[in-house]
This record gives C-alpha cells, sequence and structure tokens, in this order.
C-alpha cells in the first residue's frame, strides 16, 4: 500500500503557483495505479519544486489546521535598490512622475505590505495628475472637507504638486484643499490654468516650506499687489513665474512690491504696464535668473530703463536670461543685453529680436573695479603681466624690453603673482546660449552658424562658450551651411576640452538643433 511521505499540508505550501487539492489527489491516485501494475511495494514519492533558501516566516489559521502560508522578506534598502533598477536613469523620486514609471511603482506595491510601504511615498512624491486620475487623487487626500475630520496618511508624501495638466477638471475650492493639507511638506507647486483664484491665496500663503510657485498657465486675472502680498511671507521661495494674465487693467508700483527674500529665479510676464517697467525695483540680492516671456505691452522704450535697472543692481550677478513672445519688440531690440549684463552665463533668446550684433556689443557700461572691454576683439593686455601694489620691476628700471618678461629676485617674488591670462580678448561670460523662436518672423537667414564662429573664434567676444542649441526653424541643418554649423560643433567641443568640461556627464556640449519655441 502507498503511503504519503510528505504532509499534505507542507506539500501545498511548497508547491508553484497554480498547485491545488485536486491536483494533487490525482498525481496521488496515478502513483497508485502504477504501483499495482508493477507490483511495487511502495510507491514513488511526488517531488515537489523546492524554492530559493530565503528566510521564511510561517503563520497557521485560527483552527491550527489550515496550509502554512509563506513569503520572503527583504529589508527595505533592498527594496529601494530593486526600484532604483526599474529605471536606473532615475536619480531622484520626483523623476517618477511619469505615466510609465508611475505604473511600474504601481504594480510594485502590489506585491505585499512591505512592499506598498516603501513604493507609497515614491509615488506620492510628485504623482502624475490628469483626467480622472485627478478625481481619485482628491479623494484620497481630502476623504472629508472638514481638515479635522478625516485625515489623509498620504498627504504628507506629497512634494511637488503639479497640476499643469488639468484644463477643466476639478474646482478652485478642491485646489485651495490640496493645499490647505499638503501646506506642511509642499515643495514645489504648478497651478492649473482654470481651477486657481482668489480663494486659493490663504491656503497658498501657508505653504512655508514652498520652493517653486509657477503660475503661469492661470488664466483668471488677479490683482498683482494681493499675489505679492500673499507670497512675500515665503522665506524658503525660490522660484516665482508671474501668470501670464497678470497686470492686465491694473498697474502697480515696483517700489511697493515686497519680494521674498529668498527669491533666485523669477518669471515676468502678463499685461504689464509700461510703469512696472520703468519704476524702480527693489530686487532680493540673491536673485540670478530672470525670464521675460509672453509680454504683449513690453516696448523697446519701457525695454531699455528696465535693463539699466537690471545693469545698475546685476552687472555681474545675474547669470541667466530667458526672452521669448514679446510681440511689441524689433528684429534688433535685444542686440544690447551682452552689454549691458556681460556676467550672463546662460542666454536663451528669441531670434526674433536679434541680429549678429548681439555678439558684438559696442562699447561697455562699467560697474565693476578694473574692469576693461574692447568691442572689436583684438588682443590687448589688461594691465602688467606682474600685480602687485607696488610699481612693477620694469617700472623701477629693471633690465627687459616691453615684449621681455620682468625679472625678479627670489627675494621679491613673493610680493608678485604673475597673471593666469595676461592677454585678454573679452570678458564676457557666456558658456551656453539657446536661440529659440517666437513664430513673428522668418528666422532663416537671421543668425547663422558662421556668425557665431566668427564671433566666439577669429574675434574672441565669446571665449568661455561651449554650448549651442538652436532652432530646426533657423535652417542650420540646410545642405548649404551645413559645413558651418559642423565647424561651430567642432570648435565647441574644442573649448569645452579646453577648459576641462568634458568630464561633467549632466551637460551636452557642441551645437544642438531642436524644436524650440
Amino acid at each position: 500500500m502507498a503511503r504519503r511521505t510528505v504532509s499534505l499540508y507542507e506539500a501545498y505550501a511548497a508547491a508553484p503557483h497554480g498547485w491545488t487539492l485536486d491536483r494533487g489527489k490525482k498525481s496521488h491516485d496515478k502513483s497508485k495505479a502504477k504501483d499495482a501494475t508493477d507490483g511495487l511495494e511502495e510507491s514513488a514519492v511526488t517531488e515537489v519544486p523546492s524554492r530559493p533558501a530565503f528566510k521564511r516566516a510561517r503563520t497557521t489559521s485560527s483552527a491550527g489546521q489550515g496550509p502554512v502560508r509563506e513569503y520572503q522578506h527583504l529589508p527595505d534598502e533592498i527594496l529601494l535598490q530593486i526600484i532604483h533598477h526599474l529605471h536606473p536613469e532615475t536619480s531622484k523620486f520626483s523623476d517618477y512622475s511619469l505615466p510609465e514609471k508611475q505604473r511600474d511603482l504601481h504594480a510594485f506595491s502590489l506585491v505585499n505590505r512591505q512592499w506598498n510601504n516603501i513604493a507609497t511615498p515614491v509615488l506620492y512624491y510628485r504623482p502624475y495628475l490628469e483626467g480622472a486620475r485627478y478625481d481619485l487623487f482628491t479623494r484620497t487626500l481630502c476623504p472629508s472637507i472638514n481638515l479635522n475630520v478625516r485625515k489623509s496618511n498620504v498627504a504628507p508624501y506629497v512634494r511637488d504638486l503639479n497640476l499643469s495638466l488639468l484644463v477643466h477638471q476639478g474646482s478652485k475650492s478642491v485646489t485651495a484643499r490640496l493645499l490647505g493639507r499638503t501646506k506642511g511638506t509642499l515643495t514645489s507647486f504648478t497651478a492649473p490654468q482654470a481651477s486657481f483664484s482668489l480663494n486659493c491665496f490663504p491656503a497658498l500663503s501657508k505653504c512655508q516650506n514652498l520652493e517653486s510657485l509657477d503660475l503661469s498657465l492661470v488664466s483668471e486675472a488677479s490683482l498683482l499687489k494681493t499675489l505679492f502680498d500673499t507670497i512675500s511671507n515665503l522665506s524658503s521661495l525660490q522660484e516665482l513665474d508671474l501668470p501670464r494674465s497678470a497686470g492686465f487693467g491694473s498697474a502697480i508700483d515696483p517700489s511697493q512690491i515686497s519680494w521674498p527674500r529668498n527669491l533666485k529665479r523669477l518669471g515676468l510676464s502678463g499685461g504689464l504696464a509700461s510703469s512696472f517697467w520703468t519704476g524702480q525695483f527693489h530686487f532680493p540680492d540673491s536673485l540670478v535668473n530672470l525670464s521675460i516671456t509672453h509680454c504683449p505691452k513690453l516696448s523697446e522704450a519701457d525695454l531699455y530703463p528696465f535693463l539699466e535697472t537690471l545693469s545698475q543692481e546685476f552687472y555681474f550677478t545675474m547669470t541667466e536670461m530667458t526672452f521669448a513672445h514679446l510681440p511689441m519688440l524689433g528684429s534688433d531690440a535685444l542686440d544690447e543685453v551682452l552689454r549691458y549684463l556681460p556676467g550672463l552665463r546662460v542666454l536663451s533668446i528669441s531670434i526674433d529680436y536679434v541680429t549678429p550684433e548681439l555678439f558684438n556689443p559696442h562699447g561697455v557700461l562699467a560697474k565693476s573695479k578694473g574692469s576693461a572691454y574692447l568691442s572689436d576683439g583684438e588682443e590687448y593686455f589688461s594691465g602688467s603681466e606682474w600685480e602687485s601694489d607696488s610699481p612693477s620691476p620694469s617700472q623701477r628700471g629693471d633690465e627687459g624690453g616691453d615684449d621681455a618678461s620682468p625679472t625678479i629676485s627670489e627675494h621679491s617674488r613673493d610680493h608678485y603673482s604673475r597673471r593666469k591670462n595676461p592677454k585678454l580678448r573679452s570678458f564676457l561670460k557666456l558658456e551656453s546660449l539657446e536661440l529659440t523662436e517666437s513664430g513673428e518672423r522668418d528666422p532663416q537667414g537671421k543668425i547663422e552658424a558662421i556668425d557665431v564662429l566668427i564671433a566666439a573664434d577669429d574675434q574672441g567676444m565669446l571665449p568661455r562658450l561651449t554650448q549651442v542649441h538652436a532652432a530646426r526653424a533657423m535652417g542650420w541643418d540646410a545642405d548649404d551651411v551645413q559645413p558651418d554649423a559642423a565647424a561651430l560643433h567642432s570648435w565647441l567641443m574644442g573649448n569645452a576640452e579646453r577648459r576641462g568640461k568634458l568630464q561633467c556627464e549632466t551637460k551636452d556640449f557642441g551645437l544642438t538643433l531642436s524644436h524650440l519655441w
């Protein structure tokens, strides 16, 4: 008589997925029939596929006779590494906002309770919200209207709330409620187009950890004074984009604006009147990035006083600027930007408002002591080859002509320091140039690749330039100008290598052609 050497419950627990009790009985009956025909004393024991030797936890039913349930326990650090290997190119939680990555995280969270606890904070860090997803998200974060009745356990996980994909979903009250539920941990907020208005300002003013505020898509016009009064006490705010609907039908004195004291990037847009651009600004000293886009009322008469104001305060400290979609400006209105702000390192400018004279600004507004400039790009000496507060050796009568380097004794050598670059061409600090288009003029032929190459290489006006991004509409990929574009790319790569920047993996050096609007 055949007998089972493996306990039924142990075989059930160790069996692969899909093993059932009925299937086990059929296997047992087949063994008995085979033993009867072969005359064997004992039947062969059915082998059960073994599993990897992990640490197992066993639980039984309340009656003590149920099947043993087993699951594999992994440390939390291993689970975080698994999440990272889902998308190795992702370096931080905010990068998991794409739909395909959110689906992977959702599947990850369905394995068991431990995996769910690990995936939930990553899933809600920057949720992907559009369409029906938004309704489910609001019901999860706002299970009740009254904040004191039911709180959401996932609300503290939300750090970046991006509602830019919403058009008609939700309501203004729901947006205000979301800001109220996430006010303690929210660091970045992008407002929706239609469901953001004045009733969201009280909740917005309580987001003390907010670092980035993007209101550029808001369609409802609101008073700028009310907006600035709301955000003036947000000490952590570093990035601010004004709504494109701001300023229409109202005027505000910029001297009365109280800016957030740690503001680093500011985006100006909307129907800002002439009194705004020509007024006296009191920008915080921390401001380094300024964007001027979608300003239909900005004219050249208002632009130059504004650039003069910026030049007086941020002559060398302003490092990034963006100009686009300014329909009242002429075809060469922005040629003098580098004359006002020679310290710019990154410049994104629409081809509609510039000519090749952008790279050769005439004259200089010298605001810093000892600054030297030569507009035609010829080589020149800025002072002596040896710098010291005392007279140079040549001035004391030492031997050596004008072309010879001065001879300095060992005793006096400590009082002098050799200049690293005795020959200078330009002190423009531009490193990255982006040429976009606003669709107001024909971009072809306004600036060619050879114009940038001549200004950078032959004239030496852009000694630090290593990146150029150009819109494809400029026609730099045409057959007749493609050799010029290739030569510019080669020079940019060589300049990046000379400056030791090729080791930086986060930047794309050289010439890039793309659809830039």
